[in-house]
């Protein structure tokens, strides 16, 4: 039995190691092919894999081509999340989901050119597990992620959009509206796709130009190649970043899902001037804050694509990234230092800034208290009927109302906790008040009552 065991984990070792490296050279042949499908002479150890599992055609012909793994819609907007213009009748409202197979080939190697290495760093690890859709986490780490920006200008029907590019007269979003903008696939489609860059003619520092594709008039789905200073071809994504400063000359063309290809290049030329300025940080940080925090981080830069990040570490902790900086409303008086700075495309970065400040947070309690009532019996025997209403507000008379109540006898003490936040903002308290042992109503004003400190007790007596 060991022996047979043996046996079968090498055959199995031996049959996994031939099909990688068979799929490897194919792989290696297919990304050296810029334009359709040509097949790649196969090395001798390739003849055993094909028999039991096919070429590359075979492999992956079959499979749907849909965004979410293994097969089905992709959800673009949660129910009520993209417009609330049709919020009647039955449930779902807005639920829009698209299967991707409306516009998509459903031969994976015509839609990719065969370049499966793009979402599958090698076959061995990961068509395993692969649910014959696309590889989250390869090419479409989010789905759809751009769609929200691409779909604004026909969002709003107030403002010149329109909804029955999306939707039909009950709402709903059937598949054939995509395709009011959105080109499809179409068995015997022999006209070119049309390709368009956003190159400028100049660019301080490093120049992103993005890409897309026109096919039969509308947004197609294709591949985009360039050749940059008249280098190798290559296959490109949405965009191309170029970074090394000076004049530069650049050919992209594309080609569908039916592998018609633009008959000739586009050819812009454009200039990088270099960049070795870094980007200017500042902060709307104050001395100090009452009930938390939040810091807002700008930072400008002169280079055509602006800043990239910006960076901020608190009191010598993690270094994080980001322009909005919150801090919690910890009770006590806690004092900080926020050390920020940026970084912009071309590498350069800031020196460190940095400001210091406090942030109190907690509460306090306003304690008003009938003459003398914390320190002797209760009123309520010398004064049986007595009683008073309070409205405290934040700032002045006109402020909002932060707390109200009333107490009054005979089960009263005549002393009332209140409890408010702490704050460099005072408070206006107003105590009216019914004393029935001298027969008369009157009211007592405190302004400019301030609870400074968390734990803090003030007194009022009236």
């Amino acid at each position: 039995m060991d022996s047979d065991k043996t046996f079968h984990r090498s055959a199995r070792i031996a049959l996994v190691g031939s099909l990688q490296n068979c799929l490897t050279l194919v792989f290696l042949t297919a990304l050296l092919v810029v334009g359709p499908w040509v097949a790649p002479s196969s090395a001798s150890e390739c003849d055993t894999c094909i028999p039991c599992h096919g070429n590359l055609e075979d492999i992956h012909g079959d499979f749907n081509h849909s965004a979410a793994p293994g097969s089905g819609p992709v959800l673009i907007f949660d129910d009520t999340d993209h417009d609330d213009a049709g919020w009647v009748g039955s449930k779902p409202y807005f639920d829009i989901t698209v299967d991707c197979d409306i516009c998509h080939h459903t031969d994976l190697p015509a839609v990719h050119g065969n370049d499966c290495a793009t979402c599958h760093p090698t076959p061995y690890d990961t068509l395993g597990i692969w649910g014959k859709g696309c590889q989250q986490g390869g090419c479409h780490p989010f789905y759809h992620q751009d769609s929200t920006v691409a779909h604004l200008d026909f969002e709003d029907p107030y403002h010149g959009g329109d909804c029955n590019i999306c939707h039909n007269q009950y709402w709903s979003v059937p598949q054939t509206q995509c395709l009011n903008c959105h080109s499809a696939y179409k068995s015997g489609d022999v006209t070119p796709p049309v390709s368009t860059s956003t190159t400028q003619a100049e660019y301080v520092g490093p120049a992103k130009i993005d890409f897309s594709i026109k096919d039969n008039g509308k947004v197609g789905v294709g591949r985009i190649f360039y050749r940059l200073d008249g280098g190798t071809a290559t296959a490109a994504g949405k965009y191309l970043f170029v970074t090394a400063p000076g004049p530069h000359e650049l050919e992209f063309w594309s080609m569908d899902q039916s592998g018609n290809t633009e008959s000739a290049p586009n050819n812009v030329f454009f200039n990088i001037l270099a960049d070795t300025t870094p980007p200017t940080t500042t902060s709307n940080a104050q001395p100090s804050y009452n009930q938390g925090a939040v810091i807002t981080l700008t930072a400008t830069d002169a280079s055509t694509l602006g800043v990239k990040k910006t960076y901020y570490r608190l009191n010598d902790g993690a270094i994080q990234s980001g322009t909005r900086v919150g801090l919690p409303a910890t009770s006590g008086t806690i004092a900080y230092t926020l050390a920020f700075w940026s970084e912009d495309w071309a590498g350069n970065i800031e020196t460190q800034n940095s400001v210091s400040f406090t942030v109190t947070s907690g509460t306090g309690k306003i304690r008003l208290v009938w003459g003398n009532s914390d320190e002797t019996e209760s009123l309520c025997s010398d004064d049986p009927e007595a009683s008073a209403a309070w409205t405290i507000k934040r700032g002045s008379w006109s402020g909002p109302v932060v707390a109200s109540g009333s107490g009054g006898c005979p089960n009263w003490d005549g002393v009332d906790d209140i409890t408010v936040l702490v704050g460099s903002i005072p408070y206006f308290v107003t105590i009216d008040w019914w004393d029935s042992y001298y027969g008369y109503d009157d009211q007592t004003v405190f302004s400019n009552v301030n609870v400074a400190t968390p734990g803090q007790v003030l007194r009022l007596s009236y």
